[in-house]
């Protein structure tokens, strides 16, 4: 009898064991909160969401380090099945939420992303254990500022896919955007492209209305294609929203056209002259864009010059192996 009753206690100390084995949390696991849609028929589908791209290329830099990694989306807001996973980061993107999925597992190492501040409820940022940010300003004034923990993080590029591109007939647009239209009001660097008569070509969604079949030449480029594009256009706009530009935010697009071998041509934003000084040109309004998008046109082997600038500047400090090292760094730092 003594041996039976041996025998069972031993049975159940090893499944509480293993119980609390499996339920233990692996601080080598990484779970992506996205704003991506999984579903095809939406316009946030994954596929073709540059929220997913962002998160897939932090993914990659993760899994360098050694890290496993796994992507919930809004669909999986209201049950997240977090597992057992040591570590989350949630992307704030273009998605409003009032308050983050309920998590009960105690010592569970969160992070808010935040490089887009539509939709963002203040409370949140109490929620989680630290804020990251793509804006120093807003770390500094507003997370620090509130008594919250938090770090600046740029977005960044991921130079294995925006890599220079071979000369490619199909590909060589003379004054090229890729971007969608959200608002349905425009975007600052097509209309004054459209102003300054440039030959512009567009592609993007949500255009349809507002663009000629002879401007908009597409909805989408594929993601892995991309860097063809931006490597053969003679110049790439990019424009960010006032309150982009206010806070900080540094459109992941400078980062991307410039790893590629791209000339940008972008919006006067002081962080990218901070980090960029005169490699990446910028305008201050629709006169001087008109002036300098002629200029640069007429001077290939000065476009050619500053682009190899800016894209060593941009492969030194802004990819996602190097974003990903100071995600650790974060987590590292949460005590639980």
């Amino acid at each position: 009898m003594k041996r039976i009753l041996f025998i069972v206690l031993f049975l159940i100390c090893v499944a509480g064991g293993w119980l609390l084995f499996a339920n233990r949390l692996d601080y080598n696991k990484i779970v992506l909160v996205l704003p991506s849609s999984n579903r095809a028929s939406s316009p946030y589908f994954y596929k073709k969401d540059g929220d997913f791209f962002l998160a897939n290329d932090l993914k990659l830099g993760f899994e360098k380090l050694g890290y496993e990694v796994e992507y919930r989306f809004r669909e999986d807001y209201d049950d997240l099945r977090l597992k057992n996973a040591g570590n989350v980061i949630y992307f704030k993107g273009y998605y409003n939420f009032e308050k983050l999925p309920i998590d009960d597992k105690k010592g569970r190492k969160t992070i808010l992303y935040v490089y887009y501040l539509e939709g963002l409820h203040p409370k949140i940022l109490g929620e989680v254990d630290a804020v990251a940010s793509a804006s120093k300003r807003f770390i500094e004034e507003y997370v620090l500022g509130n008594g919250y923990k938090g770090q600046y993080i740029p977005q960044y590029t991921n130079k294995e896919r925006f890599k220079d591109a071979n000369s490619e007939i199909g590909k060589q647009f003379e004054v090229l955007f890729v971007g969608s239209d959200h608002t349905g009001k425009g975007r600052k660097s097509v209309d004054y492209a459209l102003m300054a008569n440039a030959n512009l070509s567009v592609f993007g969604k949500f255009w349809d209305k507002s663009l000629g079949r002879d401007v908009l030449k597409g909805s989408y480029i594929d993601n892995d294609e991309l860097y063809k594009y931006y490597g053969n256009a003679k110049i790439v706009l990019n424009d960010h929203r006032k309150d982009m530009a206010y806070w900080g935010f540094v459109s992941n697009r400078i980062y991307d056209v410039s790893a590629s071998g791209g000339f940008v041509f972008t919006d006067y934003v002081k962080e990218i002259e901070v980090e960029y000084g005169d490699s990446i040109v910028m305008y201050k309004n629709k006169e001087e864009f008109k002036e300098k998008l002629e200029y640069y046109l007429e001077h290939e082997d000065e476009r050619k010059t500053l682009a190899r600038k800016a894209q060593k500047i941009t492969l030194e400090k802004f990819t996602n192996e190097v974003a990903a090292k100071k995600f650790v760094e974060i987590f590292k730092n949460i005590k639980k």
